[in-house]
């Protein structure tokens, strides 16, 4: 993937630059940090590298502004792709040069903290008070505070309520077996549409959806020492059947789902050729921006529960640290702290289209209104996300190629009984085989 780096110049570099020297640095200097001749404890510059999220630059413009007024301290952004990111930070690491303050994805933090790439947080007076215990979870790794968790997305059970209603289903789907009733009245209505639909094989995030199901049915990805694979177990194996089955025995899903990928997926929803699926909450937005729904016209609702009774959902989070070559420790946990105030801390979600980490960010006029508050207070207290293992990426690797396999076996028509368990067993000797390295 192309390198996407970039770089936003301070208020205070932008008012000194003048004439040739200013065109110089705004063209010549594009993707890299802007260097310094000189800094003092009075003019302290940190640099700060974040994954290219939408929003995160319009946030900084906004809010490195309001810190340097505040304090005099001046923070640069530079944004990097998530093809070349695990590799910048792998030679920053190794190097122990680069920015100063940098965000964290979850799932390289163990073999990073191993590294000794992060402050513990908790030694700069810092923590994690008010932050959900979720994400607080995941920050404290390795016997540290890694990172500030500075924004999250839960999957919810999002709907077009408006079909719905014209169906006559006026309840939340709260098992699977409600999920495949439901969909034969759904089926009435709309003959032509379906009540649900996931991406499947063609999607980065398969694996995520799959892990939904395993702990809906009561299964685990890993054993509790987190030392061995458990996804070939009974529950496992029954939830990737149950996925695999939505778009094909049951038909509450499209045929052509267990291939979607992401935008494909997207579409049915806006289009509303589905009228359900699990996506963030962010996704209301581009339905209601793309699409003829309207915020009143669609609700969220928690996933529906397996046969062990549980109403389990996928999160993703990312974090916010500190390298330990930093110069400016003091400086950059200021900065944090300032990022964790929880009018900020619910700027950066809104700007992202994530979700604020700060429990009272709820509170603020961002996410006031019944879709937010449902997703607080019905589907954040049974988020979970991937363990946190050196390895994981390759482990993940073992379970979506399982799970793809049965996916596209099972709408081609080539699944035969026994194949969801040959298929998981297969990866759960790979996986093994990885974590005992």
């Amino acid at each position: 993937m192309e390198d996407t780096s970039k770089r936003i110049l301070s208020r205070r570099q932008l008012l000194a630059g003048t004439g040739a020297a200013a065109a110089t640095g705004l063209t010549g200097c594009l993707g890299q940090f802007t260097g310094t001749t000189s800094q003092t404890n009075e003019d302290v510059t940190l640099k700060a590298r974040h994954f290219a999220t939408n929003g995160v630059e319009k946030f900084y413009e906004k809010h490195a502004t309001k810190f340097e007024e505040e304090t005099g301290i001046t923070v640069e952004i530079e944004t990097m792709g998530w093809g070349n990111a695990k590799q910048k930070q792998l030679n920053s690491i190794t190097s122990r040069d680069g920015p100063d303050v940098e965000e964290i994805a979850s799932t390289w933090m163990p073999k990073q903290v191993q590294s000794d790439a992060w402050m513990d947080l908790s030694e700069l007076g810092l923590n994690l008070d008010g932050v959900y215990d979720q994400p607080t979870n995941v920050a404290e790794h390795g016997g540290i505070t890694a990172g500030f968790p500075w924004f999250w997305g839960p999957r919810g059970h999002l709907v077009h309520q408006s079909m719905l209603d014209e169906a006559g289903i006026s309840n939340q789907p709260s098992s699977w077996d409600q999920l495949v009733e439901q969909s034969k009245q759904f089926k009435e209505a709309y003959p032509d549409k379906h009540l649900f639909g996931l991406p499947g094989a063609n999607n980065w995030a398969v694996t995520q959806y799959y892990a939904m199901f395993v702990w809906q049915a009561g299964g685990k990805l890993l054993s509790s020492d987190n030392s061995k694979a458990a996804f070939n177990s009974d529950a496992a194996v029954e939830a990737l059947n149950f996925y695999k089955d939505l778009a094909t025995k049951y038909k509450v899903a499209p045929k052509a789902s267990a291939e979607w990928d992401g935008p494909a997926r997207d579409s049915a929803f806006i289009n509303k050729r589905i009228a359900g699926t699990w996506a963030s909450l962010n996704t209301v937005d581009r339905v209601v921006n793309e699409g003829d729904a309207t915020r009143d016209s669609m609700s969220v609702y928690k996933p529906p529960a397996g046969p062990n009774g549980q109403s389990s959902t996928f999160y993703g989070v990312n974090l916010v640290g500190i390298h330990p070559w930093t110069d400016y420790p003091d400086a950059a946990a200021k900065w944090l702290k300032y990022l964790m105030r929880p009018a900020v801390n619910a700027d950066i979600a809104s700007m992202t289209g994530f979700l604020p980490t700060i429990k009272s960010g709820f509170d603020q006029e961002q996410f006031s209104g019944p879709l937010y508050q449902t997703f607080a207070d019905e589907v954040l207290p049974g988020a979970k996300t991937f363990p946190q293992v050196v390895g994981w990426g390759e482990v993940e690797g073992t379970i979506k190629n399982a799970v793809t396999d049965v996916l596209t076996k099972g709408v081609s028509g080539n699944w035969s009984e026994g194949d969801t368990q040959a298929a998981l067993d297969k990866a759960v000797q790979q996986a093994n085989n990885i974590l005992s390295e």
